[in-house]
């Protein structure tokens, strides 16, 4: 009998998951196409600046590579960066015509991957490729995804308001601070990654 719910439980969360892919599925693609969008737009613009070690400081990056900065000082501006990044969207699916700056957001952010990702390969070589590719953009990649499900569920509640007058679950507080917790603990785990195999080169996305 347990064995049957759980079979039974683990099939309604199967089909809650592929209902809503198939459902959004515009919607993702278009994001994941804003995104790249974005982070091949860093790319270039990281390759056209012309950074290295010699001007950083002109980009603001010294205090990335000197070595003397401890991660976690950056956990909590990522962290507000996060929060910024759900508000924004929730702020946007309250009305269609600020719809548009949460597509923008999506743009920024993998423009700031790109670009951030590109000059730590530039400055540091072998080092820098080894944190981007194996920290900084798998978390990243995760990060992006949970903001395109939290994206496309804030726009069902906010279509669902406008047809029925109220939403139903999950309800506003609950999802926000649900998202919230896992970026918290996305966040801690690229923190100490960053720390315990590449500190020196940290940059803020």
């Amino acid at each position: 009998m347990q064995t049957y719910s759980r079979i039974n439980r683990i099939s309604n969360i199967r089909y809650g998951v592929t209902g809503f892919f198939r459902q959004n599925k515009i919607k993702i693609f278009v994001l994941i196409f804003l995104a790249i969008l974005g982070t091949l737009t860093g790319i270039f613009t990281a390759l056209k600046c012309g950074v290295d070690i010699s001007n950083i400081q002109g980009y603001n990056l010294s205090i990335y590579a000197n070595g003397n900065i401890f991660s976690f000082d950056i956990f909590f501006t990522r962290m507000l960066s996060h929060i910024v990044v759900i508000a924004v969207i929730s702020l946007g699916s309250l009305s269609i015509f600020l719809l548009p700056i949460s597509y923008l957001l999506f743009i920024y952010r993998g423009y700031l991957i790109g670009f951030n990702c590109t000059l730590l390969i530039v400055l540091f070589g072998f080092s820098g490729m080894f944190t981007s590719i194996v920290i900084i953009i798998p978390c990243q990649i995760a990060l992006t995804f949970l903001f395109i499900v939290y994206f496309c569920l804030m726009i069902d509640r906010a279509i669902q308001r406008k047809r029925f007058g109220y939403c139903e679950k999950p309800k506003f507080l609950k999802l926000f601070f649900v998202m919230l917790i896992i970026l918290i603990l996305l966040n801690l785990i690229e923190t100490l990654l960053l720390i315990l195999l590449n500190a020196r080169t940290i940059l803020i996305i």
